[in-house]
């Protein structure tokens, strides 16, 4: 069955919701889902709507009739074919266990995108790559960020990429780098943000005796580990936990947040405001 999201956002007036409704019903197009938030303190509104075409329908005729709508009511908005899947790469370091769990999840059809090759800046997690089928490649950091990041960013052209998962990728990527990619590159962090960011959360966390500790997936951008935030999750530890078992803990939490991250991604649930997200399932 195809289907289609449209997602809006723009300052809040009345009949925003029957702008769009009616748009897409008399363009015939049925309504399975509808999500929508006003965010009083910047006087904005958020919509996804998701829905299906009928007999009629006609893509083209849709988008123009839905741009008047848009110019009235000053809407930003984006219109995705689900059949239309995004290209992304994942991006590794020498740790394993988000890699598997985003291609095992992938595997079994829980991301709605195409995962057409993985690089590293290392070799150790290459024979996870050709177990899975997917085209590796190293590119060494020695020859210099500027350098590597070219060779990084001409792989990521010729496989035509849309969206960059870190999924604990342990090298810092530069300013130009993250603001040519903004919005586009999703980081797992090993932490609950904003408190313990940079390198060892989970040391920082045992110093601290903290009583939970958390992963977060946002967005990577030139601020290290202070993007905007998709999708965080806590697990509780006891005090006589050492900082390894810190880590044991930490890993599964960091599984699903990095995974639950993307799902919001592909399934058209992130709305930006500056450096703030609105998730509308």
């Amino acid at each position: 069955m195809q289907k289609f999201t449209l997602t809006v956002s723009c300052p809040d007036k009345s009949g925003l919701i029957a702008s769009i409704t009616h748009d897409i019903a008399s363009s015939n197009g049925n309504i399975i889902n509808l999500a929508q938030h006003t965010a009083v303190d910047i006087d904005t509104f958020f919509c996804k709507v998701d829905f299906t075409p009928v007999n009629g329908f006609s893509l083209e005729k849709f988008k123009e009739k839905f741009q008047v709508s848009a110019d009235k009511y000053e809407m930003k908005w984006r219109l995705y074919d689900w059949d239309k899947k995004s290209r992304m790469a994942i991006l590794v370091s020498k740790t394993s266990h988000c890699l598997y769990e985003v291609l095992l999840k992938h595997q079994d059809g829980q991301l709605n995108c195409d995962i057409p090759v993985i690089i590293s800046n290392h070799s150790d997690l290459a024979h996870i790559a050709t177990d899975f089928h997917i085209p590796f490649f190293k590119v060494d950091p020695a020859k210099g960020k500027e350098a590597y990041e070219e060779d990084m960013q001409k792989i990521l052209e010729e496989y035509n990429i849309d969206l960059i998962c870190l999924a604990r990728y342990m090298q810092i990527l530069s300013p130009e780098f993250t603001q040519k990619w903004e919005h586009k590159i999703i980081n797992i962090h090993h932490g609950f943000l904003p408190a313990f960011k940079g390198a060892k959360p989970y040391h920082q966390a045992w110093q601290k005796g903290v009583k939970i500790i958390g992963a977060t997936s946002h967005f990577a951008n030139e601020d290290l580990d202070q993007g905007p935030i998709i999708y965080q999750d806590i697990v509780r530890v006891g005090d006589t936990k050492s900082i390894e078992e810190f880590v044991l803990v930490g890993k599964d939490v960091e599984r699903k947040v990095l995974v639950e991250g993307l799902k919001r991604y592909f399934n058209h649930n992130i709305f930006l405001a500056g450096n703030r997200t609105f998730i509308l399932e």
